[in-house]
């Protein structure tokens, strides 16, 4: 057993009537303050591989791939 050493965002969204408004950047700034406050390495969350809008918002807060799950539809 080891010690976790990340912070998992387990959901993360804003409803659409109140994007592009700085709200998402605000609660990415709040989960990485909180997350050194707390001595945690780093953050991590999952993410659906279609939502491109996602992707492109998450990269240019600094977040980036370094693990992918893969499926196969039986």
């Amino acid at each position: 057993m080891y010690v976790r050493d990340y912070l998992n965002i387990s959901e993360f969204g804003v409803d659409e009537k109140f994007r592009r408004q700085g709200i998402a950047s605000e609660m990415i700034s709040f989960i990485r303050k909180y997350a050194k406050e707390n001595n945690f390495s780093r953050l991590e969350l999952n993410m659906r591989e279609f939502n491109q809008s996602a992707l492109e918002f998450y990269e240019a807060a600094g977040l980036s791939t370094y693990r992918r799950y893969m499926e196969m539809k039986i």
